[in-house]
């Protein structure tokens, strides 16, 4: 869900601000009307007492009654009485200015009295010598006092306004655009730089904001340096280990080299004494053109034979592990689609030669369309070969004159199997975990390098594969090296079809 846009902090103040002073505002004109009005009131009437006390008082002291009604002429109007009257002692009327609403005014008592009614007050003096006085005055509010709310409102307002406007500058001044710097600080940092610094300026809190920012910058700087330098170091490392895993898988290709070329002595050996003893008769002379023709055909097929031999043998020795392999992102070969089956043969046709192996029969089982695997062709031959020279091994060093090696490839879901069977002694469970393990071997000395299976292995894991030991299933003697990897495309060959 989208969050909507929020504002400012200004404008957030600002309106909060304004909402306080609304509210004070509306506080004080519902405070102050009542008490103004209370105020007021409680004034007038005061005020309309004594105005009537001392008109009462001038009007006893005037002996001329000609003089009585442009007395309480000058007493009524405007911000005076609204109206007075003279009466004598036997309640005649004698003088009158403005008019009289109270029943009390018309008919005043012989003594002082004031009646309050609504808005107008009546004021009653007893003047011995003369009568009684009376006065009418208004209570109700006059025009200026009525613009007393509208003043106050007015004077809040305008007091607010200013105070919102020191308010707002010392928020932009202190807050607000050091607030903004440090935001524009961290966008700059979060885009990749990290030689931002933001200024520490404004108040106490926006100032250690700042410098804390700073601090975890350099901090962070620091940290990506010392990272990079950690990368460099674990690439160079990583290319070291890539190297020197290469210069292991060469040096134990190497001396499976060495243990062919001795196993296939006998097949070359046999060929030349034949070529030997074939081209001497032929040099003694004597012979027939057909003897002659017979001699030198058998001479070509033996030189064909040791040639073959020794092809296999330099084309296995010269292929460079993983070189059709493209390398993955992590650095390790990439699936170079190597044809199980083909491999397999491979494997057959270098041990078939080898001396080791005349009594040994070798059962080749492989299922029809296997697909390709994540590995290069050579490597695939470097890993079969290698478990296939130690079944040998296993059965020679048993003591037995014949044995048997099978070797099997199978599907098994997205997986492809390949297992590696003999009939020797087997591998004792205390030692199913180390024979992994670089320079472990159980043959004697000067015979094994114990790094075939642990490079093995490597290769296998290299690939995303897995490769393990177990005993025969049978209730045999023997062991099972069982080496799974990934499927990659179904092969061509017998039939198959492609699978991405």
């Amino acid at each position: 869900m989208k969050e909507r846009p929020s504002l400012g902090l200004r404008t957030q103040i600002a309106l909060a601000l304004l909402g306080t002073l609304a509210i004070a505002a509306t506080l004080a004109l519902v405070a102050a009307h009542p008490l103004t009005a209370m105020a007021g009131r409680i004034a007038r009437r005061r005020l309309g007492m004594t105005l009537a006390r001392a008109v009462a008082g001038e009007v006893s002291l005037t002996l001329d009654p000609t003089h009585v009604q442009p007395l309480l002429a000058a007493s009524v109007g405007e911000g005076g009485l609204s109206g007075a009257a003279l009466f004598d002692k036997n309640g005649a009327l004698q003088a009158l200015v403005g008019s009289l609403q109270l029943p009390v005014s018309q008919h005043p008592p012989p003594f002082d009295d004031v009646r309050v009614s609504g808005e107008v007050m009546a004021v009653v003096v007893l003047l011995p010598s003369r009568g009684v006085f009376v006065a009418e005055s208004s209570l109700a509010p006059g025009a200026a006092e009525r613009t007393v709310p509208t003043a106050v409102l007015l004077y809040t307002g305008l007091s607010g306004m200013l105070a919102l406007g020191v308010v707002y500058m010392a928020l932009t001044r202190w807050i607000v655009r050091p607030m903004e710097g440090l935001t524009r600080a961290a966008e700059r940092v979060a885009s990749g730089r990290r030689d931002v610094h933001a200024e520490e300026r404004g108040a106490a809190e926006v100032v250690r904001a700042a410098s804390a920012f700073n601090r975890m910058s350099d901090q962070l700087a620091a940290r990506e340096a010392e990272l990079s330098q950690q990368v460099t170091e674990l690439e160079k490392a990583s290319a070291d280990l890539r190297r020197a895993q290469e210069q292991v898988v060469r040096g134990e290709r190497l001396a499976m080299v060495g243990r062919l070329a001795a196993g296939i002595a006998h097949e070359v050996g046999n060929p030349l004494a034949a070529i030997v003893g074939l081209s001497e008769v032929m040099r003694d002379g004597g012979l027939e053109e057909e003897e002659i023709k017979d001699f030198a055909g058998r001479i070509g097929n033996e030189a064909q034979r040791i040639h073959r031999t020794v092809r296999q043998l330099l084309d296995y020795a010269r292929a460079a592990p993983g070189a059709d392999a493209a390398p993955g992102a992590d650095g390790s070969p990439g699936e170079a689609g190597a044809d199980v089956r083909d491999a397999i043969e491979q494997v057959r046709k270098l041990l078939q030669p080898q001396k080791s192996m005349r009594d040994i029969a070798l059962k080749v089982e492989v299922q029809d369309a296997l697909p390709t695997v994540g590995v290069s062709s050579d490597r695939l031959v470097q890993v079969v070969l290698n478990l296939a020279l130690n079944a040998v091994d296993a059965i020679r060093g048993d003591g037995r004159a014949q044995g048997e090696i099978a070797l099997r490839a199978r599907l098994d879901g997205s997986k492809v199997v390949i297992e590696v069977e003999d009939d020797g002694p087997g591998i004792p469970a205390a030692l199913r975990e180390q024979v992994f393990e670089p320079f472990f071997t159980t043959k004697p000395a000067g015979e094994g390098t114990g790094l075939g299976l642990p490079t093995s292995a490597a290769i296998v894991e290299q690939a995303g594969g897995t490769i393990t030991v177990v005993n025969r299933g049978d209730g045999g003697g023997g062991a099972r090296m069982v080496v799974t990897l990934p499927a990659g495309r179904m092969s061509m060959l017998s039939g198959g079809f492609e699978r991405g």
